[in-house]
């Protein structure tokens, strides 16, 4: 079988997702070192291509995890009740708060965002902090028993602390606001990293409420009833894709639709916002609403992309450029009324605060 499916191409099953290029068919050249290698280069590249391997390894990952509830991804994390948890940026350590910040790590934290605030203010430019919290702070109960937690803080308790006591920093902890919509409906989705819409939308409502104190007359955030809910099942989500669990669904996976006669702001990608190319996956983009008055500029990860649609009913123009570190160029050009950092709190357990205020380049 393997024989005939290299000649004949009968496996139809997906690439596997290795994070590696496969191996290539080794350079034969007339030298004793060529000759050498050449057994363990063809061993590659036909371990790399044998007939039926890519059906042969979606079928060991199913039953990995179907009968023996084994994570074959070292990044995912399969917890209880079908949950499933990203374990990249040293998640595990942190989550049970064995790492921890330093005085000098929060210091600098602290100079790098009051060089933002301070540098937005001489040009009358307000400046919010946006923290999104991991599915694991929110969701702690369906982690697996064996991961248990001591009684130190972590990292994001050690920096909301600092910053309270030592800066004035607006900065908008989003982890009050889910612990309590949890209770009337899940804010995360079970396969996927990030929130589902419901979450998406009670951090839409507190980000607003935020903003409505530094900028008059924003407006109070649309209600839910101003929304249709439905539930569906649909394909699992980034991490269930970890797995090469194809066959893993999202189930009742939450979806908004205005009810009339509100009508969101489409989403548009712009691609010249940028003074570089940016990449193809991430473009900039961003809405545009007559009725509103003020400008939104926000440096953002992929949390965003569900209120992009909720806040432009709010703002007259409203820019997102997917990148932590900022381009004084695009707030210049944008002229915003308010610049808004969101960023998901694993990015503070591995980030480097001197590169970002290098690459930030303000001046």
């Amino acid at each position: 079988m393997p024989t005939l499916d290299s000649f004949f191409s009968l496996d139809k099953a997906p690439w596997i997702n290795e994070n590696r290029a496969p191996a290539k068919f080794p350079e034969v050249m007339l030298s004793m070192e060529s000759l050498r290698a050449l057994p363990a280069g063809l061993e590659a590249y036909f371990g790399d291509r044998f007939g039926f391997r890519k059906r042969l390894i979606r079928c060991e990952q199913k039953w990995k995890h179907e009968l023996f509830r084994e994570s074959n991804h070292p990044a995912v994390l399969i917890g209880r009740d079908g949950w499933l948890y990203y374990t990249g940026e040293q998640m595990l350590e942190h989550f049970q708060g064995a790492m921890t910040f330093t005085r000098k790590e929060l210091a600098g934290w602290q100079a790098l965002l009051e060089k933002r605030r301070d540098w937005l203010a001489r040009r009358g430019i307000r400046y919010l902090l946006v923290i999104v919290p991991d599915k694991q702070t929110i969701y702690p109960e369906h982690v697996p028993d064996w991961l248990t937690r001591t009684e130190h803080q972590t990292k994001l308790d050690q920096l909301l602390a600092h910053l309270k006591a030592n800066t004035t920093i607006e900065v908008l902890d989003l982890r009050p606001a889910l612990r309590e919509a949890k209770k009337t409906a899940r804010t995360y989705l079970y396969t996927d990293t990030h929130w589902n819409m419901y979450g998406a939308f009670v951090a839409y409502q507190a980000l607003i409420q935020a903003l409505s104190r530094q900028l008059r007359d924003l407006g109070e955030p649309l209600p839910y009833a101003a929304f249709e809910p439905s539930l569906s099942q649909e394909k699992g989500g980034d991490l269930a894709g970890l797995l090469g669990g194809q066959s893993m669904t999202e189930r009742d996976v939450v979806r908004l639709r205005p009810r009339a006669p509100l009508q969101l702001s489409e989403i548009k990608a712009d691609p010249n916002i940028f003074v570089k190319r940016p990449s193809p996956y991430t473009p900039p983009v961003y809405t545009e609403n007559p009725t509103g008055k003020y400008i939104l500029l926000s440096f953002r990860d992929s949390f965003s992309d569900s209120w992009i649609g909720l806040l432009g009913h709010h703002f007259k123009r409203a820019v997102y450029i997917w990148q932590y570190n900022w381009n004084g160029q695009i707030i210049a050009r944008e002229r915003p009324d308010v610049v808004v950092d969101e960023i998901v709190e694993r990015f503070f357990n591995i980030a480097d605060t001197k590169k970002l205020m290098r690459d930030d380049g303000l001046s």
